[in-house]
């Protein structure tokens, strides 16, 4: 059952059918995935979602079929999903450069929807860790234009957490 104030985010098989495009979502139900992402109740996904037919129908069916869940005790005026802790100065994290583009299409994905996706292709595409660099300053410069200065800083700040080792 939905209702309008609850807030839903993605199960693991939820961000799994973003990643991989498995389980054949309709269009219209992934991009109402995409979203989702915890903090937005089903009102503010009606108003998001609205020309894509009956936003409570298909949040119905992706609860259903367990691609989201209910954010327990969450509410539209709470933040129920807290934001990643940056990684300390002298902790840069280790991954190669397949992963860091595999993390950095995720967030993209999950901040902007299908907008994201001629970036993450040029994402995906790079070879080398400066021509990822800069791809992500693109793809900054697209957040801040489309969510804004405050959501753009904190994807730079996730991207400068997870840098591909060179």
């Amino acid at each position: 059952m939905t209702h309008k104030n609850l807030v839903y985010r993605k199960s693991a098989k939820g961000s799994e059918a973003i990643a991989t495009r498995q389980h054949g979502l309709s269009p219209k139900a992934r991009s109402l995935l995409i979203l989702i992402n915890g903090k937005r109740d089903l009102e503010e996904l009606t108003r998001l979602a609205g020309v894509q037919g009956d936003p409570q129908q298909l949040v119905g069916q992706l609860l259903h079929d367990g691609f989201i869940e209910e954010v327990p005790g969450a509410s539209a005026s709470e933040s129920p999903t807290p934001a990643p802790a940056p990684t300390p100065a002298g902790a840069a994290s280790a991954l190669s450069l397949g992963e860091a583009q595999r993390f950095a299409t995720r967030r993209l994905l999950a901040l902007l929807g299908p907008t994201a996706e001629p970036i993450c292709l040029r994402i995906e595409a790079t070879r080398t860790a400066p021509d990822f660099q800069a791809s992500i300053k693109r793809a900054e410069a697209l957040v801040r234009e489309l969510r804004g200065s405050h959501v753009a800083a904190d994807f730079a700040a996730e991207m400068q957490a997870h840098q591909p080792t060179l």
